[in-house]
């Protein structure tokens, strides 16, 4: 049991990091840097189970537990799981640099993003490089240019140039909040896999309500279906949840539990014609 238990926590695992991988990928961020946050996580999930079991950290308990050296998991604790300070250090500077072309007179023109070339520490004039070295001073502009580069920000003239490409403005979440709800669903989430994975006859924690084939024109009606679907659905439960029903006094015996459910929408764009060959082949079956 705990070996075929062990295979599907794996299988989880793996489709947990296909999902992450392109998200990752996307943003520029590396393999290294992801493993790096990963052995944190996993020496501060291995101290915390020792602590709810009413026992206190033992660094030679967790070294075992996820097969990190005893040194590097005292290193670990001293702080909680952090992302890579070099690369937050960059990001902070290439939204700084991203800024100043926007709003920099001498970078921009009536407000649009001149087109800049990349240039050198011996180039004069507009560029790039003196671009980082005026928004952020003490970081290396190829640096950067390179961030800039991988996480799409920008388009490659064929002259050479660099244009920055419009992003849409969001109203920023604190780092906190967005931890915290992304970790919380990401727990439900794996769990409600592994529990359908291990215990099919306990009935499925984890469903999926999917199209065939929607046309992009009529994504902005089927997002908002959705969502007011959704709304509804999840005010109705909440109240059902939280209802006189499942209250009891403080003397009853027993763990307390949380129970829930989480949704979410989701777009994927489909190959060119998989979704009308697929409808070829059942109008083909019924014939």
């Amino acid at each position: 049991m705990r070996g075929s238990s062990r295979a599907t926590a794996l299988q989880v695992a793996q489709a947990t990091f296909e999902g992450l991988a392109p998200l990752l990928i996307e943003h520029g961020i590396t393999s290294l840097e992801a493993e790096a946050l990963w052995r944190a996580v996993c020496v501060h999930a291995a101290a915390k189970a020792q602590a709810i079991d009413g026992r206190r950290p033992n660094v030679s308990r967790v070294s075992v537990k996820t097969g990190v050296d005893r040194h590097t998991v005292t290193t670990l604790l001293r702080a909680p799981p952090e992302v890579d300070v070099a690369l937050s250090s960059r990001r902070d500077a290439m939204s700084r640099v991203i800024e100043g072309w926007l709003s920099d007179p001498e970078y921009a023109e009536k407000g649009s993003p001149r087109d800049l070339h990349i240039g050198d520490p011996a180039s004069k004039g507009r560029s790039i490089w003196s671009l980082v070295q005026r928004y952020a001073a003490g970081v290396w502009p190829r640096l950067i240019i390179d961030e800039l580069i991988g996480m799409d920000h920008v388009d490659t003239l064929p002259d050479g140039r660099l244009r920055l490409k419009r992003v849409a403005s969001q109203k920023p979440l604190s780092r906190r909040v967005v931890q915290e709800g992304a970790g919380q669903r990401m727990r439900h989430a794996v769990r409600a896999l592994f529990r359908d994975a291990t215990k099919a006859d306990a009935g499925r924690a984890w469903r999926t309500a999917q199209s065939l084939e929607i046309g992009e024109q009529d994504l902005p009606l089927v997002r908002k279906m959705l969502h007011d679907r959704l709304d509804a659905m999840f005010a109705w439960i909440t109240d059902e949840l939280n209802s006189a029903r499942w209250r009891r006094d403080g003397s009853t015996a027993g763990t307390r539990m949380r129970v829930g459910l989480s949704g979410f929408t989701f777009e994927e764009a489909l190959p060119k014609d998989v979704g009308s060959e697929n409808l070829r082949k059942v109008r083909r079956s019924k014939r």
